[in-house]
């Protein structure tokens, strides 16, 4: 990915040779000492430079390789350089005017996740699951009694990384929408199960490395033989 033009495939990908997906889903590891930061920022926007400078040192890392991460996908799939990618800023969230393409980020930890779709809803959300972290979650308020319900039926040894799971759904379905997590999360009920479906998006696990949860929200059915995350490795904006 470091410039050559991609495309998207169509709906009912089955995973033949020569079958593109319909949704692209890029890697990146924050932690790879690879990264040259400073490079990356080059083809950044002043603004995005700007707001990846207001965070702390680990904050700026992981603002610069995401934005520039997301600019090389979509710089591959438009043929240009990644800095002459016309995203501008909405509310906070990237915009990129025309053409259909819809996308999302997420990063947790060393890891971060991009999702693009040609004219489909898309979300992604990624978190580095730990099982004491979710083992109060029934008193945070975030799971539906239907989820709670569903989650005790699971064997005990399940049901940690089946929250982690969760949260991520209603991440990514959010994301697909729109609304983000300003919208109180109880009331979008998870399949609690790999996949599944939710207010007519597709929820399909993204494999990632042990100690990690990723989940794909999209508006097209997505072939799981074509939903690896492939790597960016450093280097792809200079």
């Amino acid at each position: 990915m470091t410039g050559a033009q991609v495309e998207f495939g169509g709906e009912g990908a089955s995973g033949r040779v020569g079958v593109r997906p319909a949704v692209l889903v890029r890697s990146i590891d924050l932690s790879d000492p690879g990264w040259d930061v400073a490079a990356e920022a080059a083809c950044l926007s002043g603004d995005e430079r700007a707001r990846a400078d207001r965070g702390a040192p680990a904050v700026r890392r992981r603002r610069v390789l995401v934005r520039a991460g997301l600019r090389r996908v979509l710089g591959a799939l438009l043929g240009t350089a990644p800095a002459d990618v016309p995203l501008h800023s909405d509310r906070g969230r990237p915009v990129l005017p025309g053409d259909g393409l819809r996308f999302s980020c997420s990063a947790s930890g060393d890891l971060a996740l991009v999702a693009v779709a040609r004219d489909r809803a898309v979300g992604v959300d990624v978190q580095r699951h730990r099982d004491e972290d979710v083992r109060d979650a029934a008193e945070e308020g975030w799971l539906s009694a239907v989820e709670l319900a569903r989650l005790a039926r699971l064997a005990e040894g399940d049901r940690p990384t089946a929250v982690t799971r969760a949260w991520t759904q209603k991440e990514a379905v959010l994301k697909a929408w729109g609304t983000g997590i300003r919208r109180v999360p109880v009331d979008l009920v998870t399949p609690v199960a790999e996949r599944g479906r939710v207010g007519g998006l597709h929820l399909s696990p993204i494999p990632v490395p042990a100690g990690y949860v990723a989940t794909l929200a999209a508006g097209v059915p997505v072939d799981p033989d074509l939903l690896d995350a492939v790597v960016l490795s450093p280097g792809g904006c200079r």
